[in-house]
């Protein structure tokens, strides 16, 4: 069964938050981030971001996937959670059914997020790569040109899909494929592309365009 922990100074969406998921997840509450944990999602309070920016430094974890629960949170705080590496945003207020279906699809290895931002993030990674990049850019098109040139047609294809925002489902009724599909394909993409995740697979589809 996945784990999820809660971590929320506000017992009342602590109580929320579990009685949506205890019946299909193992759930918890942690009250110190920082500390050692293992779980598939945590769900971290916007609040707690607000209160101490440094915790976007914890999306970068491999093993674990992060989904924010936010009031309305701006546009460009959702953009800048999932340059950091967390897995979706949804706002308290959301029906439960749309919560369930968030954390469903993040544990997927969907991105939860209004699909309209997905350029934006994409856009986002792109500028902070542009200053990080070598100076000697030839070597390193190459080197990714070669790794594009691995994917089979049908990986091609789910790649453009990917960088266009489309979830999984989507992508599976789009190409008449199954959704364990389309998860196998992502698997042996981001092998072959050495990418970690969807976003970063946009990133790298986007620098060919």
């Amino acid at each position: 069964m996945n784990r999820i922990l809660f971590f929320s100074d506000n017992a009342d969406l602590i109580t929320l938050w579990s009685s949506l998921l205890n019946k299909q997840y193992q759930i918890d509450t942690i009250i110190d981030i920082s500390a050692s944990f293992t779980a598939d999602i945590i769900i971290i309070d916007a609040d707690k971001i607000i209160q101490n920016k440094s915790l976007l430094s914890l999306f970068s974890n491999k093993t674990t996937r992060f989904l924010i629960m936010g009031d309305n949170w701006p546009e460009e705080n959702q953009i800048e959670a999932l340059v950091h590496g967390a897995a979706g945003y949804c706002n308290k207020k959301d029906p439960a059914e749309l919560i369930l279906l968030a954390v469903e699809r993040i544990i997927k290895g969907d991105i939860w997020i209004q699909r309209h931002l997905i350029s934006k993030v994409i856009g986002a990674l792109v500028q902070i790569k542009s200053t990080t990049i070598e100076t000697n850019l030839e070597p390193k098109y190459l080197e990714s040109s070669k790794l594009l040139s691995t994917l089979s047609t049908r990986e091609h294809e789910v790649a453009k899909m990917i960088r266009s925002g489309d979830n999984n489902k989507t992508i599976a009724s789009l190409l008449f494929i199954s959704e364990r599909t389309v998860k196998a394909h992502l698997t042996s993409i981001f092998k072959k592309l050495n990418v970690p995740d969807r976003l970063h697979l946009a990133l790298f589809i986007k620098e060919f365009d």
